[in-house]
């Protein structure tokens, strides 16, 4: 997710948010931090409230049709695209932005009854320290909300230990509809290096999956090493897109020069912070 950002300019206006989890189905929002005009504080304005209330107190009411024709025109424009209409969603991107940017404090998700369940169950497995019971946990593992909500929860704010590796490829199978979408999304979890690694493997392994675009995003310990090890896994050549923004170790890169470093097929698109700053 792009928070647009100018320096040097007079931003009171707010940001445009770009969503690019899924590069082909892009969504926007627009996006102010300090509750004026009437709005919630970090919540997603979409372009008819923002052209109506931005700059207005709240009790001034305006109807759309006193808007310049070409600001209707543009909102028209605009009714097609997706929309990213979640608070959470903007928290979960910014986790490690949002309080800088504006002194902002992301609300901590409350986790439904189901989830809050199978997390007490993770935390067993995770105690007993045993690969044997992650595995059986593993096997197991079905697409339901509770399980699902529990572990992206549970990988957004915490690392797993190793033996909880089955659980973890495991979640990544069942959870994205990978036959369909052909991006890999491990952006924003806190995996280590050797299990991004083991999930793009079983990824590519599956017969039913052709993936051809991996995010990366926000995780702080991903490498060259690391990249270079994903691109020699059989089938990684069919990889065309890598994302990595907000990844620490890496964005000094030039995107351009990246696939020849990691060793990846030719014409794969390397997205990543150095880019970004370029612009």
């Amino acid at each position: 997710m792009l928070l647009t950002v100018f320096t040097n300019t007079d931003n009171n206006s707010g940001f445009t948010v770009v969503d690019i989890t899924d590069p082909f189905s892009p969504a926007y929002c627009f996006w102010g931090w300090d509750g004026d005009y009437g709005f919630p504080s970090g919540y997603p304005i979409d372009p008819e409230n923002y052209a109506l209330r931005y700059y207005v107190d709240p009790e001034d009411q305006r109807p759309f049709e006193d808007l310049d024709q070409e600001v209707q025109d543009a909102i028209r424009a605009l009714q097609d695209e997706s929309f990213i209409d979640s608070k959470y969603a903007l928290d979960e991107a910014w986790s490690n932005a949002v309080a800088e940017l504006a002194g902002y404090e992301a609300d901590e998700e409350e986790p439904s009854q189901d989830a809050q369940e199978f997390i007490k169950d993770l935390q067993t497995v995770i105690q007993e320290g045993s690969t044997k019971a992650a595995r059986k946990m593993a096997d197991t593992l079905s697409p339901t909300p509770g399980v699902l909500d529990g572990l992206r929860i549970t990988l957004h704010q915490e690392s797993l230990p190793e033996h909880c590796n089955p659980i973890i490829v495991e979640y990544f199978l069942i959870s994205q509809d990978l036959s369909r979408r052909k991006e890999l999304d491990l952006s924003w979890k806190q995996l280590s290096p050797a299990q991004v690694v083991q999930v793009v493997q079983a990824v590519l392994h599956h017969d039913s999956y052709q993936i051809t675009s991996l995010n990366l995003s926000g995780n702080s310990d991903v490498t060259v090493e690391t990249l270079s090890e994903i691109f020699k896994l059989p089938k990684a050549s069919e990889i065309k897109r890598l994302f990595l923004f907000g990844c620490p170790k890496v964005k000094d890169i030039n995107g351009k020069d990246m696939p020849g470093r990691i060793g990846a097929g030719e014409g794969t698109e390397v997205f990543n912070s150095y880019l970004s700053y370029q612009y």
